[in-house]
């Protein structure tokens, strides 16, 4: 039986009228507004698209490289906003965000090389956030150039390529960051991400197919530095990822975890490969909860599940992961070389799964490939076969639904371990399309064309939120053997309001199962009116009877819930709640809507 299920991309249907979408060439267009490619913003209007656009916009960028400053300012960056989502890598004329694809690696380049030549007067972050959640997305792009080598304090020598500062009691920084390659990149800590939790902060960001390659710290965390100490909570979660060829003057070239002074650095890791990474102590990652006078407390626990650690290398002592402070290194389904870990560096708990074998890389000198492009087929970290000790040996719990270039993330029934799924399987159908639509009638519509089937007895369809958790919501029965094209139909009546992912799970009659690739539908909510907008100290809903309303939620400008109102009366007193522009959810039994109120 031939394999022939489509697994490039996530396919994008968007039915809502409401987003707008800015677009941005390196030269820009027409009347360079933004409004189309032909009238594109121009590069050097890059940071004015994004601080313009509000929650729910998306910003276009094609092919090119973007600087965040015309002039020479280190302190300079991109910055990412909450609401909005920035794809990079179009060719410009795209008109769904599904034909973007990345076949030739990420086209759109964010950089600091700003000044003369070299590093030396470069920027100091590429990209500088804070008070973000995770509806902040940045995603398509090349991140590189930053040098970040002021003296460490507490917020300087933190961070090239992304700074996430979440630091000081009640602040946040927890945004998306997707399919990047993060590169030359140098900082003090973290060079090339630093999540900042410090003093009662929090920096969680998700991180997930993203490649972290090339960068170096002036002392640790070569790729990333997660920062907890003094009651901080920086632990980011981390999904099919790269972590290849990075260094450090004294400890972790790949990650540094540091929770000490009862703070936490406790990152949960998924399917990650940590390669070739380098530092004195600690090539690959190291776990600390020593606090900055005497002593140890908090906690710095990574949790590693189908990861696979390899090539890296210390100096000094364990190439792996080092420990300090009384921390832990806990792994499960992992490969892990444990040549040269002495104890304490040793893992902690049962390491269930856990394998120490070469990993049979396709290439692990040449990561990027034959090609010289990190996210593409020929990229050097894919499991070179079946004979794999990683194929087939990982965890299915919680993965998500892709690999990092795209491929369905279970192939052959179990995962494999590692960012790469290796596709052995054969199975009977050859799926020509599979699409959907939202309707008038509130309902999503879903159809797909075999064109030919062997021993299929059908379709299971799946939904989820999130790209992690799918559930079974249908069953369409199959043809068993066919060599005529077959067209089948499938209604979802009740969707989830916003963004919903769909696949189908084909099953043979012998049990073999396969998965199709993920369709991504937004649902339309219904526009609703408030008046008067702006607001003094009352307002009303209109488009709505009260009594549908269960709640609406004010969101404030940094992404904090700031209030709830359950009981809803025909005027909605915010008298209390301080002049600005607010996010309204406003949920009902069947959705959620969304809309801006301003306060003044």
């Amino acid at each position: 039986m031939k394999h022939h299920f489509l697994s490039l991309l996530i396919i994008v249907f968007s039915c809502s009228s409401y987003a707008t979408t800015h677009y941005v060439t390196p030269l820009g267009s027409g009347a360079l507004n933004g409004t189309s490619w032909g009238d594109a913003f121009a590069g050097n209007s890059l940071p004015l698209a994004i601080s313009t656009a509000i929650a729910g916009d998306e910003v276009w960028v094609a092919a090119g490289v973007y600087k965040p400053t015309t002039g020479t300012s280190r302190t300079s960056s991109f910055i990412m906003k909450n609401g909005v989502a920035i794809y990079g890598s179009f060719a410009g004329g795209e008109t769904l965000l599904s034909q973007r694809i990345f076949t030739n690696g990420l086209t759109s380049i964010l950089s600091g090389e700003i000044g003369v030549a070299g590093i030396a007067d470069n920027c100091y972050h590429t990209i500088s956030n804070s008070g973000l959640d995770n509806t902040a997305i940045i995603d398509g792009f090349i991140i590189r150039d930053a040098n970040d080598d002021r003296t460490a304090t507490n917020t300087t020598g933190l961070g090239g390529g992304i700074y996430n500062n979440g630091s000081g009691a009640g602040n946040i920084c927890n945004p998306t960051i997707r399919n990047c390659l993060i590169t030359s990149n140098q900082a003090v800590f973290g060079a090339g991400i630093f999540n900042n939790g410090y003093n009662g902060g929090t920096a969680i960001p998700l991180i997930s197919n993203c490649v972290i390659t090339g960068n170096n710290a002036i002392t640790s965390g070569g790729a990333m530095d997660n920062f907890g100490l003094q009651n901080g909570n920086a632990s980011p979660i981390i999904t099919n990822c790269v972590i290849y060829n990075n260094t450090a003057v004294l400890r972790a070239g790949g990650m540094y975890c540091w929770g000490g002074n009862n703070g936490n650095a406790n990152p949960t890791v998924i399917n990650t490969i940590f390669v070739n990474n380098t530092a004195p102590d600690g090539g690959a990652v190291v776990s600390d909860r020593s606090n900055s006078g005497a002593g140890s407390s908090g906690n710095s626990n990574p949790n590693f599940r189908n990861c696979i650690f390899w090539g890296n290398t210390a100096s000094n002592s364990s190439p792996q992961f080092y420990i300090l402070g009384g921390a832990s290194f806990t792994a499960t389904y992992s490969n892990i070389d444990l040549t040269g870990q002495i104890s304490p560096h040793i893992i902690s708990g049962a390491g269930t799964g856990n394998i120490n074998s070469n990993p049979s890389f396709s290439n692990i000198a040449s990561g990027a490939g034959t090609d010289g492009n990190w996210l593409t087929v020929d990229d050097g970290l894919k499991l070179a076969g079946t004979s794999s000790p990683c194929y087939n040996s990982g965890d299915n719990t919680g993965i998500s639904g892709l690999d990092i270039i795209f491929n369905n993330r279970i192939i052959a029934g179990i995962v494999d371990m590692g960012a790469y799924e290796f596709n052995a399987t054969s199975l009977a159908i050859k799926l020509t399309s599979f699409m959907g639509s939202f309707n008038r009638h509130n309902q999503v519509n879903l159809s797909w064309i075999t064109a030919s089937e062997q021993n299929n007895k059908g379709f299971d369809i799946q939904r989820s939120r999130d790209l992690i958790q799918f559930e079974t919501i249908g069953f369409v029965k199959g043809a068993g053997n066919s060599n005529v094209k077959l067209n089948y139909f499938f209604t979802d009546h009740m969707p989830y309001p916003g963004q919903i992912y769909y696949r189908l799970k084909q099953i043979d009659l012998d049990t073999k199962d396969e998965y199709s690739n993920i369709i991504s539908i937004k649902t339309i909510s219904r526009k609703v009116d408030i008046f008067p907008n702006p607001s003094r100290g009352t307002f009303k809903i209109s488009g709505l009877e009260l009594s549908e309303i269960k709640s609406v939620k004010f969101i404030n400008s940094v992404g904090i819930e700031v209030k709830v109102i359950r009981n809803i009366s025909d005027g909605i007193n915010i008298s209390d709640l301080p002049d600005g522009v607010y996010t309204l959810f406003i949920e009902t039994a069947k959705e959620v809507i969304t809309t801006v109120l301003l306060k003044k």
